[in-house]
C-alpha cells in the first residue's frame, strides 16, 4: 500500500469515466495534467474532484506515495506541502519557502520515493502552484476552474457531464427500486450534470419523493427562475427541502456561504453558539444536535462530510448559490455572525505551537468572510493573531501578504493612528524583515514607533514591542550603540510596568545583553544573561527555548571573557535535546559549543562546526546572518587545522554574502574580511593581507571604535602584515597600542591580550617577556594546547574573530 496524505474518502457511488481515467493515466507520463470544466459548465459541477479522487485510489498500487494538496488558497497549500516535507523526512526550515523548495527538489530527484502522485485540488491560479510543481518520474494531477493553464505548465483535460448511461447508473446505484425509464427521465431533465444528479438523488432519498413528485417540483422551480439551469434548479429543491426539514440546519448551511471550500469543523461552528439566533443556538450549543444538523445537510446533497461526521465541506457552486439568494440585510447579518464566530474560535497566543492546528483551520476562511472588513476589535485581533501565527510557523510570505492587506484596509477605514492598524504595521515590518526587505521593514518600524509614541505613549505595551523591533533593525544596520540606548530605555520601562521577571521584560533584557555582546562588553552581557537565566529557570521548564537562549548567550559571554571551559560546561548536558537539532536556539548552542571546543584545542571542533553550518543552511538558507556566522566559525576551525585553502574558500564566501546582506561597512562584513586577511597572510601573501586589514581596520574604527574586540583582532593582524612587508616601526607601534587597549578592555590575563603581549615581545626579541607570556597562556589554555606549540616555535599568534548572534 502506498503512503497517503490528505486524500479524501473514495466515493462508493463513482460510476463510469473509464475513457477519461485512461486518458489521464496516459497523459501523466508526459507531465502534469489539469482537469478543467468544459466551456458549457465553466463554474464546475461536472465531477473534476471526484475524478481525481477515483484516479488516486484506482491507481494507488502503482505509486509509493499519494499526496493530496488543497490549493484554493496559498496558505493552505503551503501548509499541506510542509506536511509532505515531514513525510519525506526533510528538515523543516525556518523559512517555509526553503521547505517547499526542498519538497519539490526531493520529489524531482525521486528521493526517497521514485513513483509518486501529488494532486493539487482547486488550483485556480496557475502562478501560485507553478513554483512548487515537481518533475521527475512521479505524476502531478491538478483540478481547476481556471481555463488559462498554458500547455507548458500542464496538459488540459476537460471533464464533461456524464453520458446518459453513466447518469442512469449513478441514479440507480443508491435507489435499487428506481427503474431505468425513471432514471432516464431524471437524467434528461438534469442535463446529465453530475452535481445536479447527486443532489436529486440525495433529496429523493432524504424526502421520499417519487420521481414524478420530484419532476413536478423541478418544473415549478424552473418556471420561477429567469435563467433556470439543472444545477440551479436542483440546488433550489435541495435547499428548500433542507429548510423545511430543519430551519436550523439550513441556517448553518447559510453560514457556510461565507466560509471557504475547506473543512469546517463542528468545533468552529460550535464557537457560534453565543452569536447566532436563538433558534439556531439551541442546535449549535449541544454537540449531539450540531452533528445531527451537519448530517442532515449531507443527506440533502448540499455538503460532503468526513467519515466521522466531524467536519463538512461545501462545494463552491453551492456556496455561490447560497450567497446569491440572500437579501442585502440577510447577507449583512450572516456575514457579521460568521465574523463573530471566527473571532470566538480564536485560541489566542499564536506563538504557542499547540494552538497552530486551530489557527491553520481558521486561516482559509479569512478571505471568504472578509474579516479585514470586520467592525469589532475582536475580529481585527483575529487577523493580527493569524498574521503572527503565519510568521511563527515560518510562512513569512503569507504573513506579509495578510498583514499588508490589513494595514491598507485599516489605515483607510480606521485611520493611520488606530491602535490595531499600528499593531498590524508592526507585524508587517517583522514579516518584511524576514523575507529580506530590511530597508522597508526599517522605514515602516520607525514610522510606526513615532506614531505610537505620539498617540499611545512610550509606556504602551505595543509601543514597547515596536521599539524592540526597531532595536533589531539598528543591529542589522550595525548601529549597536543606538540599539543599546533604545533597549536600555525599553528595559527600564518594562521593569517599571511589569516587573523584572515578566516574560516580555526578560526578552527585553535579553536584547540588551545581545547589544552589549555586539559592543564587546562581555562583562555587562554576562551579568544580564545570568540574571535573565535565573528568572527563566524559575518560570519555564528546563529545555524551554527562552531558557536555552539565555544559556547559549551566557556561554558566548564566557567565550568573550576567555573562559572556554566554562562555556563548554554550560552547554553540556543535552539542554537542547527536547527542541530538536535544527531549532534556532539549539543551532546557537551548537555553534557556541564548536567555538568553545576550538578555543580549547579539541579535535572535534571542526566536525561540530561543519554539522552546525549544514543545519543552519537547511534551516535558514545561505544568506542568513546566523548561517554566515556559523560559516566564519567553520573557517576558523579549518584554519586551525592547517586547511588554509578551505578556510580561504569559506571566508571569501562569507565576506561576499555579508556584503550582500548587511553592506560593506557593517562590522560583521569587516570582521569576516579581517579573518580572511589572516588566512591570506598565512599563505605568505603579506601585501594583499595588509591591504585587506588596513581597509577593514579603518571601517571597524569608524563603526565600532578603536577599543572593540573586532578592531583589536584586526589591528593585531595588521601589525603582522606591517612587519612582514618591512614596516617594522609602524608594526611595533600598532602592536603596542593593540596590546595596551586589550589590557584595558579585556584584562591582562585574557587569552587574546596574552597573545598580543606575546606578539609585542616576539617582534623585538624580548625573550623574558615571551616566556612570561607563554606561561600565562599555558595557565589560560592548559598544557598541550596547539597554540602553545605555535608560540614555542616562535610563530606570531592570531586572534580570530567570532561574530556574536545578531
Amino acid at each position: 500500500m502506498p503512503i497517503r496524505g490528505g486524500l479524501p474518502p473514495r466515493n462508493p457511488r463513482f460510476v463510469g469515466r473509464e475513457g477519461l481515467l485512461g486518458e489521464v493515466r496516459g497523459l501523466l507520463g508526459n507531465g502534469p495534467v489539469v482537469l478543467l470544466p468544459t466551456a458549457e459548465h465553466q463554474l464546475g459541477g461536472t465531477g473534476r474532484t471526484q475524478l481525481a479522487v477515483e484516479y488516486a485510489y484506482r491507481y494507488a498500487e502503482t505509486y509509493d506515495l499519494v499526496w493530496w494538496i488543497p490549493a484554493e488558497q496559498t496558505a493552505g497549500m503551503r501548509a499541506a506541502l510542509v506536511g509532505l516535507a515531514s513525510e519525506l523526512k526533510l528538515p523543516e526550515a525556518r523559512d517555509i519557502n526553503r521547505t517547499l523548495g526542498a519538497v519539490r527538489d526531493a520529489l524531482s530527484r525521486g528521493e526517497p520515493y521514485r513513483n509518486w502522485l501529488v494532486v493539487f485540488e482547486n488550483a485556480n491560479r496557475p502562478e501560485d502552484i507553478k513554483p512548487y510543481l515537481p518533475s521527475g518520474a512521479g505524476h502531478v494531477l491538478v483540478t481547476s476552474r481556471n481555463p488559462r493553464w498554458s500547455a507548458e505548465v500542464a496538459q488540459a483535460v476537460p471533464v464533461p457531464v456524464f453520458d446518459r448511461t453513466d447518469s442512469v447508473d449513478f441514479l440507480r446505484r443508491p435507489a435499487a427500486g428506481l427503474s431505468t425509464a425513471d432514471a432516464e427521465r431524471l437524467a434528461e431533465r438534469l442535463g446529465d450534470v453530475p452535481i445536479a444528479l447527486e443532489q436529486a438523488a440525495a433529496v429523493r432519498g432524504a424526502t421520499g419523493w417519487s420521481v414524478a413528485e420530484y419532476l413536478r417540483r423541478y418544473d415549478e422551480r424552473a418556471a420561477e427562475l429567469a435563467f433556470p439551469t439543472p444545477i440551479r434548479v436542483a440546488w433550489g429543491l435541495a435547499a428548500d427541502a433542507l429548510n423545511e426539514a430543519s430551519p436550523a440546519a439550513f441556517e448553518l448551511l447559510e453560514l457556510c456561504a461565507f466560509l471557504a471550500s475547506a473543512p469546517v469543523s463542528w468545533e468552529l461552528l460550535w464557537a457560534a453558539r453565543g452569536v447566532v439566533s436563538p433558534e439556531l443556538a439551541r442546535t449549535v450549543r449541544i454537540e449531539r444536535r450540531l452533528k445531527a444538523a451537519l448530517r442532515l445537510i449531507g443527506r440533502h446533497g448540499l455538503a460532503d462530510l468526513d467519515p466521522p461526521g466531524d467536519s463538512v465541506v461545501v462545494h463552491p457552486l453551492v456556496r455561490g448559490m447560497l450567497g446569491q439568494q440572500l437579501s442585502s440585510e440577510r447577507h449583512a447579518a450572516l456575514l457579521a455572525t460568521v465574523r463573530a464566530m471566527l473571532a470566538a474560535a480564536d485560541p489566542g497566543d499564536p506563538d504557542n505551537p499547540t494552538h497552530w492546528p486551530r489557527y491553520a483551520a481558521l486561516v482559509p476562511h479569512l478571505v471568504h468572510s472578509d474579516v479585514l472588513g470586520g467592525d469589532t476589535e475582536e475580529i481585527r485581533q483575529l487577523v493580527i493573531n493569524c498574521v503572527r501565527f503565519l510568521y511563527a510557523r515560518g510562512d513569512w510570505d503569507s504573513s506579509r501578504d495578510l498583514a499588508a492587506q490589513a494595514v491598507a484596509r485599516w489605515r483607510d477605514s480606521l485611520g493611520e493612528t488606530d491602535e490595531q492598524a499600528l499593531l498590524a504595521s508592526f507585524h508587517l515590518a517583522n514579516a518584511l524583515r524576514a523575507v529580506g526587505r530590511t530597508a522597508d521593514a526599517r522605514a515602516l518600524n520607525a514610522q510606526t514607533l513615532r506614531t505610537q509614541r505620539e498617540v499611545l505613549g512610550g509606556d504602551d505595551e505595543t509601543t514597547l514591542a515596536t521599539a524592540n523591533s526597531v532595536g533589531a533593525d539598528l543591529r542589522m544596520q550595525g548601529h549597536f550603540g543606538q540599539a543599546r540606548q533604545l533597549d536600555a530605555d525599553n528595559l527600564v520601562r518594562y521593569r517599571r510596568l511589569f516587573g523584572e521577571s515578566f516574560p516580555t521584560a526578560l526578552r527585553c533584557a535579553n536584547n540588551l545583553a545581545v547589544d552589549l555582546r555586539l559592543l564587546g562588553d562581555f562583562r555587562g552581557a554576562r551579568a544580564l544573561d545570568e540574571q535573565v537565566l535565573r528568572h527563566r529557570q524559575m518560570i519555564f521548564v528546563e529545555g524551554h527555548p527562552e531558557t536555552l537562549s539565555s544559556r547559549a548567550g551566557l556561554a558566548f559571554d564566557l567565550v568573550g571573557l576567555g573562559d572556554y571551559a566554562g562555556a563548554s560546561a554550560l552547554l553540556a548536558g543535552g539542554h537542547a535535546d527536547s527542541l530538536g537539532a535544527d531549532h534556532p536556539m539549539a543551532l546557537w548552542a551548537g555553534r557556541f559549543a564548536a567555538i568553545a571546543a576550538r578555543r580549547r584545542g579539541l579535535p572535534q571542533a571542526r566536525a561540530l562546526a561543519a554539522t552546525n553550518v549544514e543545519l543552519y543552511r537547511q534551516k535558514f538558507g545561505d544568506l542568513n546572518v546566523e548561517t554566515l556566522g556559523a560559516l566564519v566559525s567553520l573557517a576558523n576551525c579549518a584554519r586551525d587545522d592547517g586547511d588554509l585553502d578551505e578556510a580561504h574558500r569559506l571566508l571569501e564566501r562569507a565576506v561576499a554574502r555579508y556584503h550582500a546582506v548587511l553592506g560593506d561597512e557593517h562590522p560583521f562584513t569587516l570582521a569576516a574580511a579581517a579573518n580572511l586577511a589572516g588566512v591570506v597572510r598565512a599563505t605568505g601573501r603579506f601585501a594583499e593581507a595588509r591591504t585587506i586589514d588596513a581597509e577593514a581596520l579603518g571601517g571597524l574604527r569608524r563603526s565600532v571604535g578603536a577599543d572593540h574586540p573586532f578592531t583589536l583582532s584586526c589591528a593585531n593582524g595588521l601589525a603582522a602584515d606591517l612587519l612582514a612587508t618591512g614596516d617594522a616601526q609602524r608594526a611595533r607601534e600598532v602592536a603596542l597600542d593593540t596590546a595596551s587597549r586589550s589590557r584595558a578592555l579585556r584584562g591582562a590575563s585574557h587569552p587574546d591580550t596574552l597573545a598580543c603581549s606575546f606578539n609585542v615581545a616576539l617582534d623585538v626579541g624580548d625573550e623574558p617577556s615571551m616566556h612570561l607570556a607563554v606561561e600565562e597562556l599555558q595557565k589560560a589554555y592548559g598544557e598541550g594546547h596547539p597554540l602553545l606549540a605555535r608560540a614555542l616555535a616562535g610563530e606570531r599568534l592570531e586572534t580570530e574573530i567570532e561574530p556574536p548572534p545578531l
